[in-house]
């Protein structure tokens, strides 16, 4: 029989799902640590979003960065030197693909990461790691982290984009 070592990792430490959640924010983060934040979205994803977002996400000096790539080490770098290294908080908004983007930046910058999915069929806002991909996208390996994302807010009100298929825009 093949021994398989079981790897268990906590899950997230905050989880929110209702109507309005995202203004938990301002439950674990000040607004000066908000100010400092780094959001990362996707194009379809922050449109679906755009009534949901807390003030948090106008605060002078958030950097807002709309991403398009990969989970790819380049495109990890790429925003790592976008985000500067005045940052509070890394705020992921989207589905899978971006969430996990977002999810190994904050890893690489040593930041609290809060996952906002925009689509239901994502484990990504849940799980501790990333799927890496090369520049073309073609999957590569997963990273295991060792500690768990901090936290999730999946905002459960009707998206007035929302598909059969998508519940708020996807992954981008």
């Amino acid at each position: 029989m093949p021994h398989n070592p079981i790897r268990v990792v906590v899950g997230p430490a905050n989880y929110f799902s209702h109507p309005g959640s995202f203004n938990h924010l301002h439950d674990f983060f000040t607004d000066e640590q908000l100010s400092r934040a780094v959001w990362i979205y996707g194009k379809r994803a922050i449109a679906a979003a755009q009534t949901k977002l807390p003030p948090a996400f106008g605060l002078p000096g958030a950097k807002h960065i709309l991403f398009r790539g990969h989970c790819s080490e380049s495109d990890v770098q790429q925003l790592a030197a976008e985000s500067g290294d005045d940052r509070s908080v890394v705020i992921g908004v989207g589905g899978g693909a971006l969430l996990d983007t977002a999810k190994a930046l904050a890893r690489r910058l040593g930041l609290p990461f809060v996952a906002a999915p925009t689509i239901a069929a994502t484990c990504a806002a849940w799980t501790p790691l990333s799927v890496w991909y090369n520049d073309a996208g073609q999957a590569l390996h997963y990273e295991i982290f060792d500690d768990a994302n901090f936290m999730v807010l999946v905002e459960t009100g009707d998206y007035p984009q929302c598909t059969a298929t998508i519940s708020a825009g996807g992954d981008r």
